[in-house]
């Protein structure tokens, strides 16, 4: 009996004794505690997408700050836009992120049909508010424009982003098309004429379709408006041909500048061979060129540090022997020697608008002369030549650095 009785205890000991193994096993640093983590959404696309409507996919990714000990589910909904879900796009109406893990990734899938449509647009929120366990969600939103073709059309895509980042007065980051609205136009070659184009409120998209006459055209970039932010302005530029042409891409960085931004600016990206329903593209990236045109006529003297002309004179500009040159006559400068024929002599670079100078005789000052020659720029836009002129003037030495500028 009495041995009876000691294994009973034994036994009793050893179940409170794994009993409380177990409770402390449960406690402590091995236990995940429930939070509220931060929520957030990554894509591996651009926010808006243009696209010809085909079988594609693109992939997004949603995570928290930190695992949770249950499943977390993250919604999507479609917010706008007159294509249907199921039939001209999918998407999952949620996602789970399961418990212990921080991320799950999924897909939206544009779908393909045999019907010839107007572009149709979906527009989907990832991250909705409705989530549970999460104490903030960072949702995206994304826009997909729909284009149908028909065989032989050619579908022009342009996007821009700025060079450097851009942000208001209270340092939030300006989106492209907010810096600049730009068109997109489809010339003659070369460029004198439009024949069409797109100037939307955002990036911009054309057809050119298979009924357009054969020959040659221009693609071109101008603008509709821009900030008076002076920033660079890459762009990038799509073609899609059904089962020909599929996403062709050209970038041109520094392609713009918003520092000027009049109608008279434009980037001619590439040229489309058309011969029936077959298209050549070829790469040109050239800036509109900057002649001497605007500038023929009469200017008001801005700043003027080596002539006797007082600010706010009226002096002319004379037409040169080519297109990017002009004279400015010299007779007000007292050196010299023969008034009424000195000019100088601007030639500008049509692709930097870059000008030098050189003047057609010699200047005098008293013991000696010598021939001046300066640099500077013009600004179409502004209507502005500003200058900086060196004077050899030989045994006298050089006097560099005199200013001068010039207003329309």
């Amino acid at each position: 009996m009495k041995n009876k009785f000691i294994k009973i205890s034994l036994m009793v000991f050893a179940i409170i004794v794994t009993t409380a193994c177990s409770d402390d096993d449960l406690t402590g640093h091995s236990t995940m505690e429930p939070s509220t983590p931060t929520l957030s959404v990554a894509l591996d696309f651009a926010n808006n997408q243009t696209l010809v409507e085909e079988e594609t996919t693109y992939g997004f990714t949603v995570s928290i700050s930190e695992p949770q000990i249950v499943n977390v589910r993250v919604y999507l909904e479609q917010t706008a836009g007159d294509a249907i879900d199921g039939e001209d796009f999918s998407f999952p109406h949620s996602v789970t992120i399961p418990a212990g893990s921080t991320s799950v990734s999924d897909v939206i899938a544009i779908h393909a049909d045999d019907l010839i449509e107007e572009t149709e647009t979906a527009t989907i929120r990832i991250g909705t508010g409705n989530e549970s366990n999460v104490s903030a969600v960072n949702e995206q939103v994304v826009t997909f424009n729909i284009q149908n073709l028909v065989e032989g059309d050619l579908m022009v895509g342009m996007s821009w982003e700025t060079a450097t980042t851009v942000t208001d007065n209270f340092g939030t980051e300006l989106d492209a098309t907010d810096v600049a609205d730009l068109r997109l136009l489809i010339t003659d070659v070369p460029y004198t004429e439009i024949i069409g184009g797109a100037d939307g409120g955002s990036f911009e998209t054309y057809t050119l379709s298979s009924d357009t006459p054969d020959g040659e055209y221009y693609v071109v970039a101008d603008y509709y408006s821009a900030m008076d932010i002076p920033v660079d302005l890459n762009l990038h530029l799509t073609f899609d041909q059904i089962g020909v042409i599929n996403g062709e891409e050209y970038s041109f960085a520094g392609a713009l500048n918003t520092g000027n931004s009049c109608s008279s600016v434009y980037y001619i990206m590439a040229q489309i061979t058309k011969m029936g329903d077959n298209y050549t593209i070829t790469e040109i990236g050239e800036s509109s060129p900057v002649t001497a045109a605007p500038f023929i006529g009469t200017a008001t003297v801005v700043t003027d540090e080596w002539a006797d002309y007082d600010p706010g004179e009226t002096i002319e500009i004379e037409e040169g022997s080519n297109e990017n040159e002009f004279w400015i006559r010299a007779y007000g400068n007292p050196y010299i020697e023969n008034p009424d024929t000195a000019y100088f002599i601007v030639t500008i670079d049509p692709a930097t608008a870059n000008v030098t100078l050189m003047s057609n005789e010699d200047f005098q000052y008293g013991c000696s002369e010598g021939v001046v020659t300066g640099s500077g720029t013009v600004n179409a836009c502004a209507g502005t030549i500003d200058l900086v002129l060196d004077f050899g003037l030989g045994n006298c030495g050089d006097y560099p650095g005199y200013g001068f500028s010039l207003q329309l």
